[in-house]
């Protein structure tokens, strides 16, 4: 394991490359290798895997070299490439993120930096936060849907708001577009796999001033885990309106249905993460409810719009905008208690309504002043929360993991509490960025309030608790960024991030607001991209606290005490190639040493759960360019993923494990003509049907990872 020296090695050995590649002579007799590769790229970036700007950092469409943060954007063309079904595992080959602590496909859980666990839902779609309720109501958003995934690390609250201080994931839509988009998809796979979607846009007049889209998708899927199904429907029309240059509103609409999704119940940690003594492991497919009890179905309806106006030459104002509605209902079995081959089950009922609304104002203002290029962005967001809640548990028959019975009659524990909340959050926050030359300079600062009430009633009473709790925040950043001549670019950068608690502190008198959990994050890092080269190269130090982290009072149940500091420091190392030559490459190391500092528990000293020291991963793909294989793709990854605890107090480790997937693609049209746009994707992912523990909280809090996946994609373009 590596401790501080270990950190303190590699914090030299990364600064030496950076003096390295600093120091490199401007010119040469011979080019190098790196120059080589440089000169045989071609094509847009965008169009490939490399992206060479991204508008989630900085609201602002900044190119990655100018922004003094660590940022991964995944291009749909990798999306496709590696055949991700969902957005955790269009990840999988991005450097600080874990993608699939949890496997599922009902939600996106991607923690970052090491930090949110099980809770860190992808909550960001077009820059605006999809707001969840108080349970199973988050929204997520079909893979189709997207153009890119962006991810950026590191305390964002400065433009966001409360935020994890790891970073976050931000879904950019399919949007209009004035490109005549016609396509047609068809997926089949194994286990059970079907999947039909279609894509159209363009102008909808010859003038261009109305473009449309039209998404929709549709699959049914079996799982690795017996008798789970899963189901989706999905449509999302948008409609852009264009009355003259500089002006711009765009209408966006989804409707998804879940009538059924696979999100695994918690399995112990015995015969799973550890061996059963005197018995055989858990079944990589054991079910540990019952298809005849367990039940999800999920409506979530989105609606908003993206206003842009230009006044002028220096100021632009934009406003987005979304409602969303959430109707949720989940009934299920988890394990309580483990004794041999026989797990103890408890039942959940629960029933949510979610209303949500987001609005962020944005004035923008573009000058130059004193020789120095200014971009400067004011802005106000709130954002409003109407969530209900009815909740009933209750106990059920245990169940033998060597000998499953299912379809006893299993009682459906009667709703107990009836739970309402309303959370509101406003921000102001300004933001400078200032290019003097080759140095970009960004800096900002952000002021938050925050309410939360909650009422709770006992249905067999009739009592209703309340609770409430209202608090504000600053936060704030500053970052530096060098552009030399060739592409190459360090940085440095500090930033500071807020969430609101977990509930309320425990008095005398009742519940008192507990301060908010706050982050502090100083990075530097150096990032490598030549102009229209194809290659995009990062390199990022970072050191991270989350302070006033929440804990359960054990004294006083239902409430919370603050004592809790996690101190994480790390290094990303990102490399993409894009070669006109057909060559595609994404490599990624993650090491992060991460330690609990300050707890009301005895595990001070000890390492958070579900946090590797080390992950790496290797994609590569080649596409014959010419000759009888013209058109013909193939590709292969790697992926590893280090030991992690399970439990807070490091008791039990989870094994490290690696996977591997592989790739085939065929562009018909590149030898027949009369066949063009018409294409076969083929993608295994854990091609050799690893079966491994995933992650574990706690000692009945452990999943398995996802066996092998086979789709075959028919596409068609016109």
């Amino acid at each position: 394991m590596l401790h501080k020296q270990g950190f303190a090695y590699i914090l030299m050995g990364t600064a030496s490359l950076f003096g390295l590649m600093a120091s490199a002579p401007a010119q040469s007799q011979e080019p190098t290798a790196l120059e080589k590769i440089t000169v045989e790229a071609g094509g847009e970036a965008d169009d490939g895997i490399v992206a060479e700007s991204g508008s989630s950092a900085t609201k602002t469409k900044t190119p990655l070299l100018k922004t003094p943060q660590s940022i991964s954007v995944v291009t749909r063309k990798q999306i496709e490439q590696q055949g991700a079904k969902t957005i955790a595992e269009a990840l999988r080959y991005t450097p600080g993120v874990s993608p699939e602590i949890r496997p599922n496909d009902r939600y996106d859980i991607v923690p970052v930096r090491g930090f949110g666990g099980y809770q860190n839902f992808v909550q960001y779609l077009d820059g605006l936060r999809l707001l969840r309720g108080l349970s199973f109501s988050q929204p997520t958003v079909d893979i189709f849907d997207l153009e890119r995934i962006e991810v950026v690390r590191g305390p964002a609250s400065v433009l966001y708001g409360q935020m994890s201080p790891g970073g976050f994931v931000n879904l950019v839509s399919k949007k209009p577009t004035e490109e005549e988009i016609r396509e047609v998809d068809l997926t089949l796979g194994f286990p059970n796999y079907i999947k039909a979607a279609a894509d159209f846009g363009g102008k909808l007049n010859e003038d261009g001033t109305l473009l449309y889209r039209l998404t929709a998708s549709g699959r049914y899927n079996e799982t690795n885990i017996d008798d789970i199904t899963s189901q989706r429907v999905s449509i999302s029309p948008s409609l852009m309106i264009k009355p003259e240059e500089g002006t711009s509103l765009t209408f966006l609409f989804n409707h998804t249905n879940d009538p059924t999704s696979s999100y695994p119940s918690y399995l112990p940690a015995t015969g799973t993460a550890v061996s059963n003594p005197g018995f055989v492991d858990i079944p990589y497919d054991f079910n540990i409810g019952d298809p005849d009890f367990d039940m999800f179905k999920r409506t979530v309806t989105r609606a908003g719009y993206e206003f842009e106006h230009e006044f002028g030459d220096y100021f632009t104002f934009r406003q987005n905008l979304r409602y969303t509605h959430i109707e949720s209902e989940q009934r299920g079995l988890t394990g309580s208690a483990i004794s041999g081959t026989t797990i103890t089950r408890r039942t959940s009922h629960l029933d949510e309504t979610v209303d949500t609304f987001v609005v962020d104002n944005q004035l923008q203002a573009d000058f130059q002043a004193g020789g120095i290029d200014h971009t400067l962005l004011f802005g106000v967001d709130y954002q409003y929360i109407d969530a209900g809640r009815l909740l009933g548990n209750g106990v059920a028959s245990s169940i033998d993991y060597l000998n499953p019975v299912y379809g006893e009659a299993i009682v459906d524990p009667a709703f107990t509490t009836d739970t309402s909340q309303i959370t509101k959050q406003a921000g102001v926050y300004l933001q400078e960025q200032a290019e003097i030359g080759n140095l970009n300079l960004s800096f900002g600062g952000r002021y938050d309030r925050y309410s939360v009430e909650t009422d709770t009633t006992l249905l067999a009473t009739g009592v209703t608790t309340s609770a409430e709790q209202e608090n504000g925040a600053f936060t704030g950043k500053a970052g530096a960024t060098y552009e030399f001549d060739g592409g190459i670019a360090p940085y440095v950068s500090y930033a500071t991030s807020f969430e609101p608690p977990a509930g309320l502190g425990y008095s005398d008198s009742g519940g008192v607001t507990l301060d908010p959990v706050k982050g502090q994050q100083a990075e530097i890092g150096i990032k490598y991209q030549p102009e229209g080269s194809g290659l995009f190269l990062m390199a990022s130090l970072y050191d991270l606290r989350q302070q006033n982290a929440t804990a359960s009072d054990t004294a006083h149940p239902g409430y919370y005490t603050q004592q809790g500091e996690i101190h994480s420091r790390g290094l990303e190392l990102e490399a993409k190639l894009g070669l006109a030559s057909g060559w595609d490459v994404a490599a990624a190391y993650t090491f992060i040493d991460a330690e609990i500092t300050k707890s009301a528990a005895d595990v001070v000293g000890n390492r958070p759960v579900t946090v590797p020291e080390h992950a790496a991963s290797l994609w590569v793909h080649y596409t014959v360019q010419s000759g009888t294989f013209e058109g013909l793709g193939l590709g292969g990854g790697v992926r590893y993923v280090g030991s992690s605890y399970g439990a807070d107090d490091n008791s039990f480790k989870v094994s490290a494990f690696t996977l591997a997937d592989l790739a085939l693609d065929y562009d018909f049209g590149a030898q027949s003509p009369d066949l063009k746009g018409l294409s076969l994707n083929v993608s295994v992912s854990n091609l050799f049907d690893e079966e491994y523990v995933a992650s574990c909280t706690s000692a009945l809090n452990c999943f398995y990872g996802t066996g092998r996946t086979t789709l075959a994609t028919l596409k068609y373009k016109w």
